[in-house]
């Protein structure tokens, strides 16, 4: 450690030493760079007589107007845009698979199916279900790592419960949940009149 030290002072005394000796010489930085600008405008003057073609005096006032570019008349056209068939493709399967906004959600009970891993063995559930009662609404949810296969809009737990008790045969592993549901159609009953 000591070795290093020394090393570094050893190495940083000359440069300590060469920055102060200004005060020996009685010049200063600001003096040498002005020597060093008259220099410079020396060169340039001696270029500039060497080769004037190169860079001939022009006044401002010529580059300024040099600069400003009247405006040209635009003559009207036509634009052809050729769209591919493969956009029109994309705009359908984009607005296929955002699910439309059928309404209102609420507070309510839907019946939990089936529920797997594999999408197509919960498809095969949906198209059972399907078959069995194809005026209930049927929902396949995906929340990681599983898929659900959910059924009907209920407003109460005992409506979805009388379902459930019809469906158990088919799937023993349906149970009730609470979950947001859209609006239920509310059955019409014709009243007759005598």
């Amino acid at each position: 450690m000591k070795l290093i030290v020394v090393l570094f002072l050893m190495a940083m005394t000359p440069i300590a030493i060469s920055q102060n000796e200004w005060w020996k010489t009685g010049k200063n930085s600001e003096s040498k760079n002005k020597t060093e600008e008259a220099k410079e405008k020396e060169t340039i003057k001696a270029v500039e007589k060497v080769s004037p073609e190169i860079s001939p005096k022009v006044s401002d006032d010529v580059w300024i107007n040099d600069s400003i570019i009247e405006p040209k008349t635009i003559k009207p056209g036509k634009i052809n845009v050729v769209k591919s068939g493969s956009v029109d493709k994309i705009i359908k399967f984009k607005s296929a698979t955002i699910p439309p906004n059928m309404g209102p959600l609420m507070d309510g009970f839907r019946i939990q199916l089936f529920f797997d891993q594999n999408r197509t063995a919960v498809d095969k559930a949906r198209a059972t279900i399907l078959q069995m009662d194809d005026e209930s609404p049927t929902y396949v949810k995906y929340k990681a790592p599983n898929y659900f296969l959910m059924q009907g809009d209920y407003r109460t737990q005992l409506e979805a419960e009388k379902t459930r008790a019809a469906l158990i045969s088919e799937f023993p592993e349906a149970i009730v949940v609470e979950d947001k549901i859209y609006l239920p159609k509310i059955k019409e009953e014709i009243i007759e009149e005598d």
